[in-house]
């Protein structure tokens, strides 16, 4: 019985993607967004799944200023290293408007976009590097984090991500 119990999991381990994805510091306000792609090869396992926005200097749990997800459509990856996060206050994971961000607060943003970039420009997950061992957990990339505000104002910063990958 252990033997079957043990060749099944073995089989589901091995049948589940790896969690993937980068997580970035903002150079200049140390916000820290962390992007976490599905698991589940049905949802697509280079599609996001959810963006976490934090900074030291906040009080909630975990620093945490608000979380988009792919479920609640504030989330999507527009492909080329781009994640953009759509900030919507109805939602009980981002509706933290009086929160300081970048030097503005979360109620006044429209989106948040993360832009990765690799040493020959955008990042692509169609890169052929990405599956090789040069590419592994820890890889550091540039980035750049935006803030939109609703007033149409851009607050842009440079950001250091570093690939996450669980094995």
């Amino acid at each position: 019985m252990k033997t079957i119990l043990i060749t099944v999991m073995t089989f589901v381990s091995v049948s589940n993607a790896r969690a993937d994805g980068f997580k970035c510091e903002g150079v200049n306000t140390g916000v820290k967004v962390q992007v976490y792609n599905h698991t589940n090869p049905s949802e697509g396992t280079r599609k996001a799944a959810v963006m976490i926005v934090s900074d030291s200097h906040v009080s909630s749990p975990n620093q945490t200023i608000a979380e988009f997800t792919d479920e609640n459509h504030t989330l999507a990856y527009q492909g080329y290293g781009l994640f953009k996060a759509k900030v919507d206050l109805r939602y009980l994971e981002s509706h933290k408007k009086g929160e300081n961000i970048a030097g503005t607060k979360l109620g006044y943003l429209n989106t948040i976009s993360l832009q990765v970039y690799t040493k020959n420009g955008q990042f692509t997950y169609n890169n052929a590097s990405l599956d090789s061992e040069e590419i592994t957990n820890g890889t550091v990339f540039d980035a750049r984090i935006s803030y939109l505000k609703r007033n149409g104002e851009l607050l842009e910063e440079k950001a250091v991500c570093s690939r996450y990958l669980k094995h």
